[in-house]
């Protein structure tokens, strides 16, 4: 009698085994063909199409065995899309490398924040080398409009309207951070203005 309670016991407890696993095994199946199932919108997949590409571009603003430009320690880069403006917003800091500016005193001056765009976005600093003047034939807002519309949005089947849209409407704020003396310089505009403010 004993040996009939125990392996109804086992049989129970194998049964309801049984039936926690395939409860589970259905509702991850129906989890996952809710997500599947689940649109991306368009902007979501542009904005992270960019960050995704700004971020490996930030790595031309890494250390230089002769430096040319103010040397960085590190470069962050925040994208969000601000609905109730209808604009999207990029934010870029760049944090100077502070063992050199606490031996070699420094000021940020407007050209280094666009600088760091511009080498970032173009991939040219758009600045002469040694007087820091801006070079208008170099890096002209219709060559980096060019230049943002082969970098940023080919191959995303946006029609010339829907370009144009975008850059009226994606701003940058460059933060431009001197841990040595604890300075900041913020510049911002249009992703292609010609020079941030």
């Amino acid at each position: 009698m004993e040996i009939c309670k125990k392996i109804k016991f086992v049989k129970n407890f194998i049964f309801l085994l049984s039936t926690i696993f395939l409860t589970n095994f259905s509702y991850a199946t129906t989890n996952f063909e809710t997500i599947e199932k689940k649109t991306t919108s368009y902007l979501d997949f542009l904005l992270l199409k960019m960050e995704n590409k700004l971020i490996q571009r930030a790595s031309t603003l890494g250390p230089q065995a002769y430096a040319t430009r103010v040397q960085y320690s590190s470069i962050g880069i925040e994208i969000e899309y601000d609905q109730d403006k209808n604009k999207i917003l990029i934010d870029i800091h760049a944090i100077m490398d502070k063992r050199r500016y606490t031996k070699k005193k420094y000021k940020q001056k407007l050209s280094d924040c666009n600088v760091v765009r511009n080498l970032i976005f173009y991939r040219k600093t758009g600045y002469s080398l040694f007087r820091q003047k801006r070079i208008s034939t170099y890096l002209s807002e219709d060559v980096m409009i060019k230049i943002f519309k082969e970098v940023f949005l080919s191959n995303l089947s946006l029609n010339e309207k829907e370009e144009i849209f975008l850059l009226d409407n994606m701003f940058v704020r460059v933060n431009v951070i001197n841990p040595a003396n604890k300075t900041e310089l913020v510049c911002k505009g249009r992703v292609n203005d010609y020079e941030l403010r």
